[in-house]
């Protein structure tokens, strides 16, 4: 996921997120989260970023969404946020710290750079699931109100 986060003088930063669901979140954040990152920090995807906020801004019809671009790319204005479900063994702070462990290698500078979440519930799969009910649920009712009309 991409944010344009704006502050008084326009732009304050691009923030590349990361949400995963998974059973395996150390797994997922060590082996597919930090690379990634590390891919966004190096450069490997800046024509992927430049393509996002380009058309972020665009469609948010921002005046001048190149200038705003390079900008970004010019001061590297970058920052980053993982989110991803856990199990019991990551809700205590060590728990945590273990999760997320080697961010600061990934994303190098100062913490500010750097947001994690982490996100708990029990039978997570099964929760979604009956969200995406509900969701159907309500879908299916607008439309047929809509096909009344």
């Amino acid at each position: 996921g991409l944010l344009v986060e704006y502050d008084e003088a326009d732009i304050a930063r691009v923030v590349i997120s990361e949400e995963k669901a998974t059973k395996n979140s150390r797994q997922m954040v060590r082996d597919r989260v930090w690379p990634e990152f590390k891919d966004f920090e190096t450069g490997r995807r800046d024509r992927e970023l430049i393509d996002g906020v380009s058309l972020l801004l665009a469609g948010a019809g921002h005046p001048d969404p190149d200038g705003v671009v390079v900008a970004i790319l010019w001061s590297e204005t970058r920052a980053y946020r993982v989110a991803v479900t856990v199990d019991q063994n990551h809700i205590s702070d060590e728990g945590r710290k273990a999760l997320f462990k080697g961010y600061e290698k990934a994303v190098l500078g100062g913490i500010g750079r750097r947001r994690a979440e982490a996100f708990h519930v029990k039978d997570f799969r099964d929760w979604f699931d009956q969200i995406a009910l509900k969701a159907i649920s309500i879908i299916d009712a607008e439309e047929a109100a809509a096909n009344v009309r």
